[in-house]
């Protein structure tokens, strides 16, 4: 096996509304779109997902 280096940095934000940062983190970084995983479906119903697509906080 050929030898690399692998860099991932890793910024984590946590707490009480937190969601309401996501336009100024992802742009903090230069982004303009994520990619959202989430799995068995209570990102849906707590309805936090539809908090961060619909991210009216920095557009």
């Amino acid at each position: 096996m050929f030898g690399f280096n692998y860099y991932t940095p890793t910024k984590v934000v946590f707490g009480k509304g937190t969601e309401t940062q996501v336009a100024s983190l992802v742009r903090e970084f230069g982004g303009k779109k994520v990619l959202i995983h989430y799995g068995g479906g209570s990102v849906i119903r707590s309805g936090l997902l539809k908090k961060v697509t619909d991210c009216p906080y920095g557009k």
